[in-house]
């Protein structure tokens, strides 16, 4: 064989070569058995962004109670432009193909329908024994912002044996004329270890929670964040139609912070990785930026790269941290290093994305479990992610590329209030200090109402002390006895009487003299106990009041 025709074999040998090493580790999407998507009250299918719509009327999908209704409405595209309304309960039935893990997202459009009052729309959402929603309208989450969709998006493991998921929707019965509505709902199943994984799960506060999470515990998703770059859309995730915000509204202290990019490195994804996010999410990434704003790469300023993120207290919280070191700089142990806090505790003393990963350019995430507990009247908190850099041999800094953040059924219950303070995560994202102007004007207002009160008592004070004063002077100008005003004369009817009969047999001046003597002791007697009276007026006053506000509170 002549030696061109080996330089022939060889070129055609390398270049196989190079493309099954390229292809192979391309992030490829994956495909659901189970991808339901029902346009609720709809007619007729559509398609937005590539994801087809399935009208529920022809669909597959069972509907009970047929009492429900399709109404159109102002939305101009699926599935928000129909919905499914009644004033009684309804449920859908979505004949899954595989048992399992299965994502479920509700759309709503709490808009105005024709023949229902838009504020009385409150209903609980329930499937099988887990609880996702309660008194819910919707209307807490996009009016604050100008919205007018929503979505929430739940995680649960199918385990019925009949391969059914079904969904019911009960208006709230404590509310006349409620009635309960669904534009869209989504069923998408997942790779069986995408969130029940079989890896460890680090209790912060407490170290390592021996058993991963339960296939028995139900999730909500309160957060999916791709850190260092922009939104991802459903389209462009890994096959599963998840949407990813931009950390920018969640981030608190990044003084200046850097974002880093590296759209030519080839990802190395392992089993756990492949489908855990888009390969974009790897790519970037935010760093603590250069030192006074200047071209040095590593900044050596000394400060905790936040992020806050409200959520409601009194629930456990999975936080899913997304790594993959891809700076050129950075290639082996040890050469960059950071510590994590999670809601002010101390999550890792020492990360370092090369150790865990087993090397450079391979992604990575570590799951995290953190209790939120309860803080005064607070209904939501801000949930801290905060990262710290290390001494390394190559840097000074910190770098992370997502989060994701869920809500633990508790006791199969995901249901939390509607207050004003909660921020949507899939509409516009909340500020990080959401919570804190409600807090303000609660203690504006306890301690106006605080004010008023004492007012009104000073001045019922000075009325009744006044009137004392006035019947005092006419007794003594020319009344008797019998002008004694009740609240003086009960004060000392028992103790008095016999004394009083004595003193008018020894004279009149005695008489006037005794009297008036007797009349100055009861007066300060019965001040004394009106002072110590209305003390317990403004206590037991202080005490309701304190009751009413932490219940407006709640």
């Amino acid at each position: 064989m002549s030696s061109s025709s080996y330089k022939y074999l060889y070129l055609n040998f390398l270049f196989l070569h190079l493309t099954i090493l390229v292809t192979g580790n391309l992030q490829q999407p994956y495909l659901p058995l189970d991808n339901i998507a029902l346009d609720c009250g709809s007619t007729l299918p559509s398609s937005v962004n590539n994801r087809n719509w399935t009208a529920d009327i022809s669909s597959e999908v069972a509907l009970l109670d047929q009492d429900s209704g399709s109404i159109k409405s102002t939305a101009n595209e699926a599935p928000y432009d129909t919905a499914r309304v009644s004033r009684s309960k309804f449920t859908y039935t979505f004949p899954v193909k595989t048992a399992g893990p299965k994502f479920v997202r509700l759309h709503f459009y709490p808009g105005s329908y024709p023949g229902f009052n838009r504020s009385k729309a409150s209903f609980s959402v329930t499937t099988g024994r887990y609880t996702f929603l309660s008194n819910f309208s919707g209307v807490h989450y996009t009016d604050p912002h100008g919205d007018t969709s929503y979505a929430r998006e739940f995680i649960l493991n199918v385990e019925d044996e009949r391969k059914n998921l079904s969904i019911t929707f009960t208006p709230s019965p404590h509310v006349a004329g409620a009635y309960a509505f669904i534009n869209g709902i989504e069923i998408v199943s997942m790779p069986t270890s995408l969130y029940y994984t079989a890896g460890e799960m680090k209790d912060v506060g407490k170290g390592f929670n021996p058993d991963p999470l339960q296939k028995q515990t139900a999730l909500e998703m309160m957060y999916r964040v791709n850190v260092g770059g922009g939104e991802i859309t459903p389209p462009d995730d890994t096959g599963m139609f998840r949407k990813w915000l931009s950390d920018v509204d969640y981030l608190t202290d990044a003084r200046p912070s850097a974002f880093q990019s590296n759209d030519t490195i080839e990802l190395q994804y392992n089993n756990d990785t492949r489908y855990a996010a888009p390969d974009v999410l790897y790519r970037t990434a935010r760093t603590m930026g250069p030192k006074n704003g200047t071209d040095v790469i590593y900044r050596t300023a000394e400060y905790n790269m936040t992020w806050e993120f409200p959520v409601h207290f009194t629930f456990t919280y999975l936080v899913r941290l997304h790594f993959c070191q891809f700076i050129p700089t950075i290639l082996r142990n040890a050469d960059l290093a950071f510590k994590i806090y999670i809601a002010n505790q101390t999550a890792e003393q020492y990360a370092d994305i090369i150790y865990w990963a087993g090397g450079y350019g391979i992604p990575i995430y570590k799951d995290y479990s953190v209790m939120m507990d309860a803080r005064g009247n607070e209904e939501v908190q801000n949930l801290s992610i905060a990262l710290h850099p290390i001494q390394s041999n190559k840097a000074l800094d910190a770098m992370l590329n997502g989060v994701e953040i869920f809500k633990l059924s508790n006791l199969d219950n995901l249901s939390g209030p509607n207050p004003g303070a909660y921020d949507s995560p899939t509409s516009t994202p909340p500020s990080a200090t959401s919570s804190k102007p409600n807090s303000r004007r609660r203690t504006a207002t306890i301690f106006a109402a605080a004010v008023s009160g004492l007012v009104v008592v000073s001045v019922l004070f000075f009325l009744i002390f006044r009137r004392r004063v006035l019947k005092f002077k006419e007794w003594v100008s020319g009344g008797g006895t019998s002008k004694l005003s009740p609240a003086f004369s009960s004060s000392t009817k028992s103790m008095k009487t016999q004394s009083s009969s004595d003193l008018f047999s020894t004279g009149s001046e005695l008489v006037v003299n005794s009297r008036i003597l007797e009349m100055a002791t009861t007066s300060c007697s019965d001040e004394q106990s009106f002072q110590s009276s209305e003390s317990e007026k403004m206590m037991s006053s202080g005490a309701v009041f304190s009751e009413i506000m932490n219940s407006k509170g709640r």
